[in-house]
Formats: structure tokens, sequence, C-alpha cells
């Protein structure tokens, strides 16, 4: 199966703030962001569109499934690393006001601050629950699109190529509104 993994587009939300699991829509820049990206996949054979069940990445699969006319399949564990109490802040304070939890997180991405609302690990426990299922369920030959979050497309990425989580994040870019294939 070839899977393809996809970021949402930009939101409406301060640049530079942590967003995990707040909801707000795609900016004016995401809306053309993901129409382009539905422009981009729309010649591929595509025979269903998955997504986490946050605006920003709903607004963009729907862009996505429109041209294949396919509805959304919307499902939680594909959101994105819940912040906690650092939902809304710039992260840079964190490495500020907590050096000690900053400066383990950036050597080892698994030892998560413990303000945040979850830990990496387990981001890639529920990842990894959506991705034996998209095994489970997806046909050997056919292409699906998943639309999610940086964090949860390299969970989902690691699933799905039996890697490792910190390399998927750190060697994929996931930026705003691209793809990237994987295939299974």
């Amino acid at each position: 199966m070839i899977v393809w993994l996809a970021r949402h587009g930009e939101a409406a939300w301060p640049r530079g703030a942590a967003l995990g699991w707040a909801d707000p829509p795609l900016s004016t820049i995401g809306e053309g962001q993901a129409s382009a990206l539905a422009e981009r996949l729309a010649r591929r054979p595509i025979a269903a569109v998955h997504s986490s069940d946050l605006r920003r990445a709903l607004a963009t699969a729907e862009a996505v499934a429109a041209p294949h006319r396919l509805r959304v399949e919307v499902t939680p564990d594909l959101r994105e690393l819940g912040f906690g109490a650092w939902e809304g802040r710039d992260l840079k304070d964190l490495w500020r006001e907590r050096p000690d939890e900053a400066r383990e997180w950036e050597a080892d991405i698994r030892r998560t601050p413990v303000s945040f609302a979850e830990s990496v690990g387990e981001l890639e426990r529920r990842v990894a629950g959506f991705a034996a299922a998209l095994r489970a369920t997806v046909g050997e030959l056919e292409e699906v699109a998943v639309v999610a979050h940086r964090g949860s497309l390299a969970a989902l990425h690691a699933a799905l190529s039996e890697g490792d989580f910190d390399c998927s994040f750190r060697s994929r870019p996931f930026d705003l509104a691209s793809e990237f294939q994987v295939r299974c």
C-alpha cells in the first residue's frame, strides 16, 4: 500500500507558540496551502482519507478528499502531542523556566517534560494503534492519505516503516501542507 502522510496547512495561531490539542482553524494562508496540497494529490488514485479530529487537519483533509469524492475518516488518535501547560506558550520559555527538563528533552525526545499533557511514548502508542488498523483494512495495492500533525506523522511514519520515532521526527520535516509517501 502507499500512504501519503500530509501535514495540515498553517493554523490561525501565534507563530512560535506550542500548538498541540488546541483547535484553531486554518489561517487564510493555510486554506491556500490545503488547496495546493489537494491539487497535488488529486491525480493520485486515493481510496481513503484519514485525519486527526482537530480543525486544522480536518479542513486540510477535506480539501484533499474533495476531488476524490471521499468522506474523511476522523480519529483523535492522530492528534498532535499534547503540550499541557505549555499549550499556546513559546517553547523557548521552557529553556528559561525549566532548563533541566528542556535539556533532557533536547538530548532524548522521549524524556518529555512532566508539564506536558502526554509523553512521546503515549503519542507513539495511540498512533501505533491507528497504524495497525490501517494495515488491517487497506488493500495491498491501495493508496490512502493521512492528514495530521508533525509529531503524529513522525510516529505514524515510524510505525509504518518499522523505524524509530526520533529518527522520523528529526529527519522528516513534515512542512506545513507537505506530503510524503510511505510504501508499506
